[in-house]
């Protein structure tokens, strides 16, 4: 096997002196090394992508099923709707209280609450004239 000897450092020319030579990388970091074979880890600093869709999304889905079903619910003299949006605001609710949501997450729950209370007060008049009528 070959013996690889090394010139004294001061008769390397600048351009050798200043050379890195490229060992290879992995995830995170390039593997450099000189010309006298130390080795330089140098980090990518990239970006790590966001997972799409976020997580977060999936924990609005029973509420916004319920929302639905309470939208739904507005044709029958608006009692599916008395019954499904209560339920939707408490969903909402409590991702606040145990998920401490994001920004995005925020948004989300106002949405809820703002379309469940809105169709609880189209509901109220519907139902109300639909029970006068029945009793």
């Amino acid at each position: 096997m070959a013996e690889l000897s090394r010139k004294p450092r001061g008769s390397l020319s600048p351009e050798q002196a200043s050379f890195l030579k490229y060992e290879g990388e992995d995830r995170d970091v390039y593997i450099l090394s000189d010309c006298n074979g130390s080795i330089l880890r140098v980090p990518k600093n990239r970006n790590q992508a966001a997972a799409f869709p976020a997580e977060d999304i999936h924990t609005f889905t029973p509420a916004y099923i319920l929302l639905f079903a309470a939208f739904l619910g507005l044709a029958p003299a608006g009692l599916g709707t008395l019954v499904f949006a209560p339920p939707a605001m408490l969903w909402a609710l409590g991702i606040a209280v145990l998920r401490r949501p994001g920004r995005a997450g925020w948004i989300r729950i106002a949405v809820v609450w703002t379309a469940a209370a809105l169709m609880l007060l189209a509901a109220l008049p519907l139902a109300m004239r639909f029970l006068e009528r029945i009793g």
